[in-house]
């Protein structure tokens, strides 16, 4: 427990003598009443700062977890606007492809087209001469010399046959080219159409597939964009909460300090009114208030939170977390308040001017203005405040000084100030 001042030391002295004088009057009950409500207010925000804090943190995760997801639909998306970019481009090819098949089909055809009238031509002419020979009788070659009128007959008459059957031979293998140049052409154009058939079903099959990539890129997106901007939405409504209940928090801590200033002020003026004076005497006149041995003493020590050299006013007594703490001697309990040096602090007016401090408690089982018996449990050891650990500090007062409680269990009597020295001030409660 830190040093406290003289002021603070005489808010507790006695606030009433023999209990016959109340601890602050009407307004003070009214004022602890408030501190206690505003207090639990306090522990009620606090735990509901520490739900949202875990929600926020919650959220945060979700948040990044979007974000992430968020990435990789994105670098998704990119390797599906790539492939598209790729069918595309093969679209356009196959359908590039296609037009030249088309084409070579269109010509194959025409080329078909004109050698089976080219065709039709060599019968045609070929059924002519072969009309033209019936009708005149011809009988070949010879037929032609024994019909001639003179040897010059003779000749002009072979010569004219010949060229008949020349003529003839190269109808006849023309024809039979065209039948040749026909079956090629017809090859080649069933080629082509097979090729040009294969052709529109990998374009079709290309160009469902573009579809299908883009589809699924702009859902991926799309999808995935929602989600984030739903968790950056849910985290601003949370951070917003948070804030909102700090402030509620920053509000009634506010107003319980300003009411244990009131309470303080109150008790101050009581122990005024009082003018309690004396000593109590001799040792064992106050009990042991909790179950364990003495840890620490009074006097100057290397304080655990500061590290540097403060002056220790009380005794710490070893006490488990929630074991009993008893009233020293019979009295009146002052106050049951908190601050964040000793945390819950019970505080008992004993006559003479004497007070009893139970200190770090978790909690209380008395109430300011209850009489108290010697031994009657006052609350439970805890580590609130400034504690390293679950134990009882216990401190000693009378008027405006703090004595080590030793000296009524056996040690000497002895001052708290007579142990600390300059430049510590005059230590009291």
């Amino acid at each position: 427990m830190r040093v406290r001042p003289t002021a603070v030391a005489v808010l507790v002295v006695v606030a009433l003598s023999l209990g016959l004088i109340a601890p602050s009057g009407a307004s003070a009950s009214s004022d602890v009443k408030r501190k206690k409500a505003v207090d639990a207010r306090i522990g009620a925000l606090r735990a509901d700062l520490d739900d949202i804090s875990a929600a926020l943190a919650k959220a945060a995760a979700a948040l990044q977890a979007a974000e992430a997801q968020l990435a990789d639909a994105q670098q998704r998306v990119a390797v599906f606007r790539g492939q598209l970019v790729a069918a595309q481009a093969r679209e356009r090819q196959l359908a590039e492809q296609l037009r030249v098949a088309m084409a070579e089909v269109d010509r194959a055809q025409r080329s078909i087209d004109a050698t089976v009238r080219k065709m039709a031509e060599a019968h045609a002419k070929l059924g002519r001469m072969a009309s033209a020979s019936y009708q005149s009788g011809d009988s070949g070659t010879l037929g032609v010399v024994l019909d001639a009128q003179s040897p010059g007959d003779v000749a002009d008459r072979v010569v004219l046959a010949r060229s008949a059957m020349q003529s003839q031979t190269a109808v006849i293998d023309d024809l039979a080219n065209a039948r040749a140049d026909l079956a090629a052409l017809r090859a080649t154009l069933d080629a082509k159409r097979a090729q040009v058939e294969g052709m529109k079903k990998q374009q079709e099959a290309v160009v469902s597939r573009t579809y299908a990539l883009t589809t699924a890129a702009v859902a991926a997106e799309r999808d995935v964009s929602a989600l984030t901007s739903a968790r950056a939405r849910a985290m601003s409504v949370i951070r917003a909460e948070k804030l909102a209940e700090q402030h509620r928090l920053a509000l009634a801590q506010a107003q319980s300090r300003a009411l244990a200033k009131r309470i303080a002020i109150a008790a101050a003026a009581a122990a005024r009114r009082a003018r309690l004076t004396g000593r109590p005497s001799g040792s064992g006149s106050l009990a042991w208030p909790a179950g364990g041995g003495l840890h620490g003493g009074v006097g100057e020590r290397i304080n655990p939170y500061t590290g540097g050299l403060s002056c220790h006013a009380g005794i710490d007594i070893g006490a488990g977390y929630g074991d009993p703490v008893r009233a020293a001697a019979t009295g009146v309990v002052v106050a049951t308040t908190y601050n964040d040096w000793d945390g819950n602090v019970a505080i008992v007016a004993h006559g003479g001017g004497m007070t009893t401090w139970y200190a770090h408690l978790s909690s209380f089982s008395v109430s300011p203005g209850q009489r108290v018996a010697r031994g009657q449990l006052v609350g439970q050891a805890g580590a609130t405040g400034f504690a390293t650990g679950p134990h009882l500090h216990f401190n000693v007062a009378i008027n405006d000084t703090a004595w080590d409680p030793m000296g009524w269990f056996g040690g000497p009597m002895r001052t708290v100030g007579s142990l600390c020295h300059p430049p510590y001030p005059q230590p009291t409660l």
